[in-house]
């Protein structure tokens, strides 16, 4: 990770504006005390370990589980190089492998700084797209962190090792 700056939340939602996010990004604010920040790194750099799209599998990798509903008992996160050996899946997360998706390379992440987790919610596809042709762009992410997730209930109840572990617990 290289040039990480300190932005504000009014800079993140400008990016998010600018990328047409289509993602909710409403989940931030139920985040205890969220900072803001930017970073460059490269792809495969950044995708070594806790990223996950926000695509879910069942626990065998071979059926898409879309709904967020879905407890974290039977949707399973997925890695984007795991996900890049499962082309069965392409179609179902509308994913075209021909297609070229860097048009940008800004990415936008929350981050749970306590148990590590980093959920991509704008960037799925140019991720993806990196780990099927084993490319490594330089990319800016454009990041949420927290340290207590706890309150979400989209994305970051179902990735958040904070959370998840206490749903699958019965907490």
């Amino acid at each position: 990770m290289s040039s990480l700056v300190n932005i504000g939340e009014s800079e993140f939602i400008a990016l998010a504006e600018k990328e047409q996010c289509r993602a909710c990004l409403s989940e931030r604010s139920n985040a205890v005390s969220p900072h803001y920040r930017k970073y460059t790194i490269h792809a495969d750099k950044f995708m070594i370990e806790n990223v996950y799209p926000t695509w879910r599998t069942n626990k065998d990798k071979t059926k898409y589980i879309g709904a967020y509903e879905t407890p974290p008992t039977e949707a399973f996160p997925i890695t984007y190089q795991e996900l890049a050996s499962c082309p069965d899946l392409f179609s179902e997360i509308q994913f075209d492998a021909k297609k070229d998706y860097l048009g940008t390379t800004n990415i936008i992440v929350f981050y749970c700084m306590s148990c590590g987790v980093r959920v991509v919610k704008d960037g799925n596809h140019r991720l993806l797209q990196c780990a099927v042709q084993c490319s490594a762009p330089e990319i800016t992410v454009f990041e949420v962190a927290s340290n207590d997730w706890q309150r979400c209930e989209v994305d970051m109840k179902n990735f958040c090792k904070c959370i998840s572990n206490r749903v699958r617990n019965g907490l």
